[in-house]
């Protein structure tokens, strides 16, 4: 079996800073021979409830206690994803016995919630404790202040892109030291992905470049 990465969720669906987040993590996995399987991803709110289903009108075990129609799992707004393990670690020659072994699932986290990364873990959680869970707890443990917000994901997901606008040669992508990251200005009428708006400045994305842009001249 070949030593990669398993995504099998729309990685389109996350937030942008998730997204750059699981990247990453999955770099940082890799050099210490770490390998996932992302599970989870963005869930509507069906499949949420589908899920909530389970274990009480369904067969099955009791996964979750959020309902779909609540919004009230982190999964609906796209700030978090689920993993499993796809690499030995009990060194009995196999994989498919470690698939959530928690002691492989404890260095993830650590590595997960580190400078070099930093999500949150479900596995903090007093209750429910949530191990294969990670997330960006900008908004805290629960989406609760983003459902009082937005209402519901598409008005979250809007704020996701944003266009430039107002400037007369375009407007450059920074590093933290202030070294331009492109080449040429991004003109207006670009859209690029939005980590985060900071003090008069934005985290953005734009074809795989990520950086920071005067946030006045984003729209």
């Amino acid at each position: 079996m070949k030593k990669e990465h398993d995504i099998r969720i729309d990685r389109t669906k996350l937030h942008p800073w998730l997204n750059y987040k699981l990247t990453l993590l999955l770099k940082q996995c890799a050099k210490k021979g770490i390998y996932l399987i992302i599970t989870q991803g963005f869930r509507s709110k069906a499949e949420q409830d589908a899920l909530y289903a389970q274990g009480r009108t369904k067969k099955g075990k009791i996964v979750t206690n959020a309902k779909g129609s609540d919004y009230s799992s982190q999964h609906q707004w796209g700030i978090a994803f689920d993993i499993a393990l796809k690499y030995d670690v009990d060194g009995d020659g196999r994989i498919t016995d470690d698939t959530y072994n928690n002691k492989g699932i404890k260095k993830v986290a650590k590595i997960a919630k580190s400078k070099k990364v930093g999500l949150a873990w479900g596995g903090d959680w007093v209750s429910p404790v949530d191990t294969p869970h990670f997330y960006l707890d900008k908004w805290g443990d629960t989406p609760s202040k983003l459902k009082k917000k937005y209402g519901v994901f598409n008005n979250f997901k809007k704020t996701w892109t944003k266009e430039v606008f107002g400037t007369k040669k375009g407007l450059n992508i920074w590093n933290k030291t202030r070294t331009k990251v492109l080449k040429k200005k991004l003109p207006n009428k670009t859209k690029v992905n939005v980590m985060y708006i900071g003090k008069g400045y934005a985290k953005v994305e734009y074809n795989g470049v990520v950086g920071y842009m005067k946030a006045k001249y984003l729209l």
